[in-house]
């Protein structure tokens, strides 16, 4: 069993950073709260409904999620975060510019229309990772999953992405973000802490960090004689 009896709630506008060791079941959850594998036991529940029941193209309208391995398919920029469904392209454009996106896509050969080649090959990993951002919060979903999502950003891009957060956090947008960085998490309200699939802590953010700190060196401090 990876996760067990994993209970927690989360409200419109909060957001969640979720830590851990490896393996402590992370991604897993991240995976269980898009609705991409079904709990053996229990349920997921957005606005009271199953998300694993749930119609996928109705489902996906609501939900963004960054997974920790990013895949982009053939196709242009735009497609991408378009998720290839409909392109909307103010919408493209605006998940582009909330992503911290936008500058670096005008740069490509082709702007929007750039071609990303099979598994975004054409792009470097940064450029990945902000375009599978973008696409994450493409239409505004009420829920947004991210794993690592700032793995391959540097400190710029990194601030792009805790105003990201804090944008979504003021559109009412509940977010999880899962990160080895403590740079992701400073926009975070609430820590949960996963290890061997149980979660050893839940609440806020400043009490969590606290409860996590390592305890103080007993080293005894001399005076001078």
């Amino acid at each position: 069993m990876v996760l067990n009896k994993v209970s927690f709630a989360l409200a419109p506008g909060d957001a969640l950073g979720l830590v851990g060791p490896s393996a402590a079941g992370k991604s897993t959850l991240a995976r269980l709260l898009v609705g991409v594998y079904p709990p053996t036991s229990g349920v997921v529940r957005l606005d009271g409904a199953n998300v694993w029941t749930w119609d996928r193209k109705a489902f996906g309208r609501h939900v963004g999620y960054l997974p920790q391995d990013i895949e982009l398919f053939p196709g242009t920029v735009a497609e991408n975060i378009a998720r290839s469904g409909k392109l909307v392209p103010e919408e493209v454009v605006r998940a582009a510019g909330l992503a911290g996106a936008h500058e670096m896509i005008l740069r490509l050969p082709n702007g929007y229309e750039t071609e990303v080649g099979d598994q975004g090959v054409l792009l470097s990993a940064g450029q990945r990772q902000q375009i599978a951002l973008a696409r994450a919060v493409y239409g505004q979903p009420r829920l947004v999953v991210l794993d690592e999502p700032n793995s391959n950003l540097g400190s710029n891009g990194e601030a792009a992405l805790l105003e990201c957060l804090a944008h979504l956090k003021t559109m009412g947008s509940t977010v999880v973000v899962i990160s080895h960085r403590m740079a992701a998490l400073n926009a975070v309200d609430k820590l949960l802490f996963l290890d061997a699939g149980v979660v050893k802590g839940f609440g806020s953010r400043q009490e969590m960090l606290a409860r996590l700190a390592p305890p103080p060196s007993r080293a005894a401090v001399g005076g001078l004689g």
